[in-house]
């Protein structure tokens, strides 16, 4: 049950109990949980036709309405009861704030499995409920630092790995508690997930790495075997497109941090071993390892294999363009392909194309889970994400193609099944054709750069080396 009611956080006291201050703030602060779980701007929107919708001022007086109900039932309950709010982890009923870029009410299966896992939890775990905010990664990049800063940070958040070093600068988690230290069978290094202090912040939630993804049909249609170097990739993505389909799939836009053209990237430097940053932090790529990735764009381009909105493509709509039929090659993250399947028959999966001056071993990326700034329920926040990187929530997870990321969870019996086959496999890949990497705290600045140059590569007609020079200088510009 995802609830976003400050009713049910209630004291030890009479039949009449007050909700908690801290729970009241901050519903004053965010009046857009209140009622339902799904409760968002779209209750306002939802059936109306544009002339119905909500001005601003109608908007504000909702919102106005809404606290001055708030204040009354909590001057009414303390009147009635002559009780106190209860304080931060009193051992009564907790309700925690948590950020997550899945919607569970959606019906891919990653969402299926976030919803049950909550579910669970909260089955388990009575005295905790989990309201749940549906936030996009470019949309918790701005709020969260400001969340912070007032003192309404979520109690829990995910993060993606490569931001998990920038955001612990900005001062947005709270450190673990003591209990986090005896998890001990995290199946990749956690020193990394930490803050400017070298204190751990964060916990890996799963892992992934890069794949290249193909359309079969495609390729058997234009009489092509799947390619297993980025030189047989661009003669493939030609031929492709020449047959009337987008080549290679990916995008320059900067929505989401860049997601696409980053991810790729921060795999390809892997591939072809070369550092991103110096020890001091400095952005240091654009050599000729580096410029070999400029240069695989820039031929995609004069093959006329890029998508025709390549500079606006995101992440979403290159994995949108895959399930439809329309893309024939991408380079997205392996959590993609159980939805796939499922999707399109057609595609299918594989190792990295080699690079000439590396091989197929890309970087292990994946979402973390923190606390966050401020929380007064660290304990509980703590419980909760113990929780959902366990042996039990790992396991249902594993089936939308997540891959757990702690040891126990693979002894769970869905392991042994035969559903658990492509995330068995996804898994094996991810150990056996991926690394880990060390971040510094300009990663928003490094993949913003990624879109801009790859803008101008595509409508200037830049160099490879140009490409990778300019992402460069816009990762160390202060």
């Amino acid at each position: 049950m995802f609830i976003a009611t400050d009713l049910s956080n209630r004291s030890h006291c009479s039949s009449m109990q007050p909700i908690s201050k801290e729970r009241l703030d901050d519903q004053l602060a965010h009046p857009r949980t209140l009622g339902s779980p799904t409760f968002s701007r779209r209750r306002f929107e939802s059936g109306m036709l544009p002339h119905q919708q909500p001005s601003t001022q109608e908007r504000f007086m909702i919102k106005k309405r809404w606290g001055l109900a708030l204040v009354t039932a909590v001057v009414a309950s303390l009147a009635l009861s002559g009780c106190s709010p209860s304080t931060p982890e009193s051992g009564g009923p907790v309700t925690l704030n948590y950020w997550d870029f899945l919607d569970p009410s959606q019906a891919n299966p990653r969402s299926k499995a976030l919803k049950e896992n909550i579910a669970n939890f909260e089955a388990a775990n009575p005295d905790i409920k989990i309201n749940l905010s549906v936030v996009s990664l470019g949309d918790m990049l701005n709020r969260l630092p400001q969340s912070a800063a007032a003192g309404q940070a979520p109690d829990v958040f995910k993060m993606f790995t490569p931001l998990v070093p920038q955001m612990a600068g900005a001062g947005v988690y709270s450190p673990l508690p003591d209990a986090a230290s005896k998890v001990k069978d995290w199946l990749r290094p956690t020193d990394t997930l930490a803050g400017p202090d070298g204190k751990q912040v964060a916990v890996p939630y799963e892992y992934r790495t890069c794949a290249l993804y193909y359309n079969q049909k495609i390729l058997s249609q234009i009489g092509a075997a799947t390619p297993t170097t980025y030189e047989e990739v661009v003669d493939v993505a030609r031929k492709a497109a020449a047959a009337g389909f987008t080549g290679f799939g990916t995008g320059f836009s900067d929505t989401d941090n860049s997601a696409i053209i980053s991810t790729f990237f921060n795999c390809f430097m892997t591939q072809v071993d070369q550092e991103i940053w110096t020890g001091d932090g400095q952005a240091d790529f654009a050599t000729k390892k580096g410029e070999e990735f400029g240069n695989f764009l820039t031929k995609l381009r004069d093959a006329k294999a890029l998508g025709s909105n390549v500079v606006s493509d995101t992440y979403g709509t290159v994995a949108d363009g895959m399930a439809s039929g329309t893309v024939a090659m991408a380079v997205l993250g392996t959590e993609r392909a159980v939805s796939f399947a499922s999707q399109n028959p057609d595609l299918k999966w594989t190792s990295l194309p080699k690079a000439s001056t590396g091989d197929t071993t890309g970087t292990t990326i994946g979402w973390t889970l923190g606390i966050g700034s401020g929380s007064k329920h660290t304990e509980a926040a703590w419980k909760f994400i113990e929780y959902m990187t366990g042996p039990e929530a790992g396991a249902k997870m594993a089936t939308g193609g997540e891959v757990p990321t702690r040891a126990a969870t693979y002894e769970q019996p869905f392991f042994s099944t035969p559903e658990a086959k492509t995330v068995n496999d996804i898994a094996a890949y991810v150990k056996s054709n991926s690394k880990p990497r060390t971040y510094s705290n300009n990663w928003t600045s490094l993949a913003t750069g990624l879109s801009q140059a790859g803008q101008k590569l595509t409508l200037n007609g830049t160099s490879g080396s140009e490409f990778i020079r300019s992402a460069q200088d816009a990762a160390n510009k202060k």
